[in-house]
């Protein structure tokens, strides 16, 4: 699907949501839920009697492939350059991870785990593959989506990207690589003299 056309994020969103049910479990919510006005966020995907999920570390907040999603998330938003490495080199995604371990702020937590699969949903509805299989350019166009609708807050997955950009900005800029390579900050220096001001003197009348 292209997005060179102006999105309506929330028109859209019912279709992307309708199809939800196919790519994280048919037994998500009905499709008469997900079609409703008021539509609800999708929960995590039964796991099919068998099966073992995918194991969390108590150490972590993020399983390995959400913290996949996340690595190129933050990439995206702050990439590699000649200047400096991007937000994988700062390993972004280990600060928000600790962060949200750390934080006693469910509010915030539950962003997280409602916006991850909410981005998988969306990516695959546009552009039919999850967002870490897909070019720079179509996942570039999925932000390009939330960002242009940033003001929709009632959104989850707008508050989701609403936080990943802040917490992707905290991340990489006290990071060693965003503090040197990218500020090129050299730390506190002594003058070893104070120039002060070539003041020019006061004009005469």
């Amino acid at each position: 699907m292209s997005l060179k056309n102006p999105i309506d994020l929330r028109q859209d969103r019912r279709q992307w949501l309708i199809t939800s049910a196919g790519v994280l479990g048919a037994s998500l919510l009905p499709v008469s839920d997900l079609a409703a006005s008021a539509l609800q966020v999708p929960t995590p995907p039964v796991v099919p009697h068998g099966t073992v999920p995918e194991a969390q570390s108590p150490a972590t907040f993020f399983t390995s492939a959400q913290h996949a999603l996340v690595e190129e998330l933050a990439e995206t938003i702050i990439p590699a350059d000649s200047r400096s490495g991007g937000a994988k080199a700062a390993k972004v995604a280990d600060f928000i991870d600790q962060f949200l371990r750390e934080t006693s702020d469910d509010a915030e937590k539950s962003v997280w785990r409602d916006g991850l699969p909410l981005i998988e949903v969306m990516c695959r509805h546009y552009h039919g593959k999850s967002f870490v299989d897909s070019t720079p350019e179509e996942r570039v166009a999925i932000l390009t989506v939330l960002s242009d609708h940033a003001h929709l807050t009632d959104l989850p997955e707008v508050r989701f990207f609403n936080s990943l950009k802040r917490m992707t900005v905290d991340g990489y800029y006290t990071s060693k690589i965003g503090i040197h390579d990218e500020l090129q900050y050299k730390g506190n220096r002594i003058n070893m003299e104070f120039v002060g001001c070539d003041d020019q003197p006061p004009a005469k009348s």
